[in-house]
């Protein structure tokens, strides 16, 4: 894709999420909700493509962790709510208010701590449309050459209240979830998970039913609608099982496809090698050709990028992007959107990863200086709860990713890639498991814990100048006769001591910053060269003094 096309394609995602209004995720959580914790969705709606509607119910299962009388679970606004049923016993029906995107439900008496509540909601509605997938909420009604049916949800910024009655914050995922559809029966219907059955429902309707074996995040819980083929490929995981791995391409594009997607298989090869197995083996690894660009749906990826590479790398970045949040994203999941970076930093590091492994470390460096791109308006981790529309920038992206990239000029690659791979999975022991409790919820300070214990250094410093405050790090140089003196300026003049490499008559040498100071001796008339390689993640450079 070209950089300007790329540029654009983020920057309209900024606009739309910041107009997400009331359908906005995340922020502080109400007492009303911070009172239950989800355990499992039971979604099960008829998706009707002629209309546009759904219609159905969805089953919340949560424990209780205070005492209340009162819950709000998440609904959007455009649907209308039958009705609210307890489901102990036997269906009891509960008071409840629909209203500004919430459900606010009453219980006759006052749940203890600790106990279970089942909440069955019926409701129907048109579903909001996705002017600008995937960065516009909402559902895409499309159809594809031949005239069939091709559709998908996308949620990323308001979460899946846009068609699910949920607790939209990043916080609470569900342990699992079970995914019943039921949709026209000359179409397929893939889902997150793996396939339970798909069976006629009646004359012209089948019935699909997925199953989610692990945490997930409710925005990644989604559904697609089309006349598909399915690519199949056999693929061993680095820990020796066997894993269901599918492409699934509209009729149109599979001969494409096929060709195409046979380097997915390097991408997943040389993400575990590098930082950890594929942690949802348990259930499957899809790509689903989708009406929109793209987003990381746990176990069923959204892929519309048309089956091709980048423009200047020989590789297809954005399914590798969405890929890698498989990792950045689902197994490891920001506790709050200010965290966000750990999703999309880490994720954009990934491409030039694969591309050093691939083809050597011109290309790793080459493709970072194609990502170079900041506002430095916002810090990238910013303190306290937000929301997702607070939180998402370009620099998200970019600059988390040149901020993990000056991150290993600093550790160095042995230090580094230990570091990356705890951060993924804090044990070994965590690389072994696939029933769920590989997952975790990540917030900043734990990622400098992380870091801080694997490679016995201090960084507080790092991350606080890098991700906490706004302006990136000047380094001021000045020349003596027979020596060069450097020191860094920071925002609120903040310790920093990160090294800077110099490059001295064809020597790339790297130089301490004690105090956030340091000196070179330079001989007369010698080749002197800041960064040569494009290491460290700096504003710019002030030259003072004669050289």
């Amino acid at each position: 894709m070209k950089k300007s096309i790329l540029i654009f394609f983020l920057f309209t995602s900024l606009n739309s999420i910041a107009q997400f209004g009331s359908q906005d995720s995340g922020g502080k959580l109400i007492p009303e909700q911070a009172c239950y914790d989800v355990k499992f969705y039971d979604i099960n709606l008829t998706i009707d493509t002629t209309k546009h509607a759904i219609s159905g119910y969805v089953i919340m299962e949560g424990e209780s962790v205070t005492d209340f009388d009162k819950i709000i679970i998440d609904l959007d606004t455009v649907y209308h709510v039958e009705s609210v049923l307890q489901l102990n016993d036997k269906e009891t029906e509960l008071e409840f208010t629909h209203s500004n995107g919430k459900i606010t439900i009453n219980f006759p008496d006052e749940i203890e701590k600790g106990n279970l509540i089942r909440i069955k909601i019926v409701y129907s509605g048109s579903p909001r449309i996705a002017n600008k997938p995937p960065w516009d909420d909402g559902f895409v009604w499309k159809k594809n050459l031949f005239g069939k049916t091709w559709a998908s949800v996308t949620c990323q910024g308001g979460g899946a209240d846009i068609w699910l009655p949920c607790k939209d914050h990043p916080s609470d995922e569900p342990d699992s979830v079970s995914i019943n559809l039921i949709v026209p029966n000359d179409i397929v219907c893939i889902s997150n998970g793996r396939l339970i059955s798909s069976n006629d429902y009646d004359s012209s309707n089948k019935i699909w039913k997925w199953f989610v074996s692990t945490p997930i995040n409710n925005y990644n819980i989604t559904f697609y609608l089309g006349p598909y083929k399915k690519i199949e490929y056999n693929y061993r995981s680095t820990t020796g099982e066997p894993f269901p791995f599918t492409i699934w391409a509209l009729p149109e594009n599979y001969d494409r496809a096929l060709m195409h997607s046979s380097q997915f298989l390097d991408h997943m090869r040389i993400m575990e090698e590098l930082i950890g197995p594929y942690p949802f083996r348990a259930d499957k690894y899809a790509v689903v050709e989708s009406p929109y660009l793209g987003m990381e749906h746990q176990t069923a990826i959204a892929y519309g990028f048309g089956w091709k590479n980048h423009k200047d790398f020989a590789f297809d970045w954005l399914h590798h992007h969405e890929f890698s949040h498989e990792w950045w994203g689902n197994l490891v999941t920001n506790k709050d959107w200010s965290d966000f970076w750990i999703h999309e930093g880490l994720g954009t590091y990934m491409q030039p990863l694969y591309l050093e492994k691939m083809f050597g470390k011109e290309k790793y460096f080459a493709y970072l200086k194609s990502i170079k791109h900041f506002s430095n308006k916002l810090p990238i981790a910013p303190r306290g709860e937000k929301t997702a529309g607070e939180t998402y920038s370009l620099d998200v992206y970019y600059k988390g990713a040149w901020i993990v990239h000056t991150l290993r000029f600093y550790l160095g690659d042995d230090l580094f890639f230990k570091v990356l791979r705890r951060w993924a999975y804090p044990t070994e022991e965590l690389e072994k498991i696939t029933g769920g409790k590989q997952c975790r919820f990540a917030t900043t300070d734990e990622m400098l814990q992380i870091a801080e214990n694997v490679s016995g250094k201090k960084l507080d410093w790092f991350f606080e100048v890098y991700l906490r405050t706004v302006k990136l790090p000047v380094l001021n140089i000045h020349y003596k006769t027979d020596k060069v003196e450097m020191m860094w300026q920071t925002e609120s003049d903040f310790k920093f001591e990160l090294p800077v490499p110099v490059k001295i008559t064809g020597k790339i040498i790297k130089v301490e910053m004690p105090g956030g100071k340091g000196e070179v001796f330079l001989p007369q008339d010698a080749e002197f060269i800041v960064d040569p390689e494009g290491s460290v993640l700096m504003d710019q450079i002030n030259y003072t003094g004669l050289k």
